[in-house]
């Protein structure tokens, strides 16, 4: 079988256990792109990615840690995770009948800055159904693709799939579907974001202005992000908008991360406890070496 079947299986049997645990689940990026953009079998797609509302993390969590996966970090959680999703493994020695993958799942997309729960909502209002290894699943509507697509062009401008997704993007959508992207985008608070990703192509000029995308501020944070700047300066930028007791938390976390984010940041780390302090000196040089290129930037 085929390594797309084998997606698509995976991908049904996670919808399925979420639908049967009366879950909202919605598959995003991969497949919603591929069976849209793309001709049959032109481009590929492995990993699951889904998006929950954060209410129905930890009982969605329950339910697939509880069938054939397996969280991929041990000890992260996603609720102090600096990360919008955790990622678990699937395990075919469990199950051999759905093969292997990761298995990303999203409380949150960066990008929208609407409070996650009510982001989900306006999504899950919007979905549509359609059909993976023969199994309904749920899809972001096509403004609401249009969107994400973006955003994750705007979050990885160097990766060669996201980038020829937004091309595709923008060489077929109407303006009347960029009307509709950019109001959904209003709504989840997502306009600077929207705007950043489009404007990675040249060609998207006539779009922004003709728009109103014309009147939106790109924030520093995402003019960085965009330019492949450091996740440190980028982080930086993005705590300036906080508020205090966000600030105060964010730093906390910042420096001092849980042992299950270094291993995550580096294997290696989970070799022995001299292997994880090794990973988090190598953490806090790095921090530094990145502090000081944000502040020549900033200072030039």
């Amino acid at each position: 079988m085929s390594s797309r079947a084998w997606a698509e299986l995976v991908h049904a049997q996670v919808g399925v256990l979420l639908a049967e645990a009366g879950l909202p689940c919605l598959h995003i990026k991969g497949p919603t792109v591929a069976t849209w953009l793309y001709d049959e079998g032109e481009r590929s797609w492995g990993d699951i990615d889904i998006l929950l509302p954060p209410s129905a993390m930890d009982a969605a969590l329950d339910v697939l840690l509880s069938s054939t996966f397996s969280l991929r970090d041990e000890g992260l959680r996603w609720r102090t995770s600096e990360d919008h999703a955790l990622t678990l493994w699937h395990d075919p020695h469990h199950d051999a009948t759905y093969g292997n993958g990761e298995l990303d799942v999203h409380h949150r997309f960066p990008g929208i800055d609407a409070d996650p729960e009510l982001a989900f909502a306006e999504l899950w209002r919007r979905r549509e159904p359609h059909r993976l290894a023969g199994y309904d699943v749920w899809f972001p509507d096509l403004p609401s693709r249009a969107l994400l697509l973006v955003l994750n062009a705007a979050r990885d401008p160097y990766g060669a799939k996201p980038r020829e997704d937004l091309r595709r993007l923008l060489a077929g959508a109407s303006a009347d579907d960029w009307r509709r992207t950019i109001d959904l985008a209003r709504r989840l608070r997502a306009l600077d974001a929207l705007r950043a990703g489009v404007e990675l192509e040249p060609e998207s000029q006539d779009l922004v202005a003709s728009t109103a995308l014309a009147d939106v501020e790109v924030s520093a944070a995402w003019r960085l992000r965009t330019s492949g700047s450091t996740r440190t300066a980028v982080r930086l930028e993005e705590l300036r908008r906080l508020g205090p007791l966000a600030k105060a938390r964010a730093v906390a976390g910042w420096v001092v991360p849980s042992p299950a984010i270094i291993r995550m940041r580096d294997p290696r780390a989970a070799d022995s406890a001299w292997a994880l302090a090794r990973g988090y000196a190598t953490r806090y040089r790095q921090g530094v070496r990145e502090l000081r290129h944000w502040v020549r930037e900033r200072r030039s």
